[in-house]
């Protein structure tokens, strides 16, 4: 939600039945601010913390800021702790545009071209673009021939593909081209094009047959609450979810 309206302010709340247990929560936008609200220990009760909050940020995401009854014969009598175990931990899932992409760490100049690249699961006859090759602002990454070219790819490791023509299928030759020096980036730009391919075996019975179309990957936002901040089996919260549609450093005011 917040990757589609920036700007804007996004807020969620839920209700649960605590188990006493660390537990995972799905939001729809990636948080700000989470406030858990413990009303089973908002009473008068010694020991109990019924405001932990967790601020995205804000120190160590493990950390949970929290009110703590101190005392459980004046229900205002409370001190401010930082949780710094048990609290708070992100447990976002990967995806988004950052998905479709690998970093470049090596490019022999050959007959074919063979890319050496981070981890990513690369498949046979995907189409990929290579950017920030060549002349990069005072630095020459190499290669600049290959740049912001789209090629077609045959996986050979985990980490290297060699590249050929989008259109003929023939191997690109690189043997005249500047040698490598560093960086580079890939951008998968389209799914596999061959039936078939990744192998799936048996081969699938549907019609019309689908072969794996690259869809958005989106990230799921997730927080883990601690022991800390869940309480004991039975505690009744809520939780408030906030997305600030503006956050401003102001600095220092002095």
């Amino acid at each position: 939600m917040s990757d589609l309206f920036f700007g804007q302010t996004c807020t969620a709340s839920f209700d649960f039945q605590s188990a006493g247990a660390a537990h995972t929560f799905d939001f729809t936008f990636e948080p700000d601010e989470v406030e858990f609200i413990n009303f089973t220990q908002w009473r008068n009760i010694a020991g109990g913390r019924p405001i932990s909050t967790y601020y995205r940020d804000r120190t160590d995401p493990a950390h949970a800021f929290q009110q703590n009854v101190i005392d459980s014969a004046a229900g205002s009598s409370f001190n401010f702790n930082l949780a710094t175990t048990n609290g708070f931990t992100v447990a976002d899932t990967s995806g988004g545009p950052d998905s479709l992409h690998a970093n470049i760490t090596a490019i022999t100049a050959a007959d074919p071209t063979v890319i050496t690249h981070t981890a990513y699961a690369f498949q046979d006859n995907q189409i990929v673009r290579l950017t920030d090759l060549g002349n990069v602002g005072v630095t020459n990454r190499g290669m600049g021939a290959l740049n912001n070219n789209r090629y077609k790819i045959t996986v050979l490791t985990a980490t290297t593909f060699s590249l050929k023509d989008v259109i003929t299928g023939e191997p690109i030759d690189s043997t005249i081209f500047t040698p490598y020096v560093s960086g580079g980036r890939i951008t998968l730009e389209t799914t596999v094009i061959s039936l078939n391919n990744p192998q799936v075996f048996p081969y699938s019975n549907t019609n019309p047959y689908n072969p794996n179309p690259q869809e958005y990957k989106p990230i799921v936002y997730r927080l883990t609450a601690g022991t800390a901040v869940m309480g004991v089996d039975n505690n009744l919260f809520r939780i408030k979810v906030t997305k600030y549609g503006q956050m401003t450093n102001l600095g220092d005011l002095a």
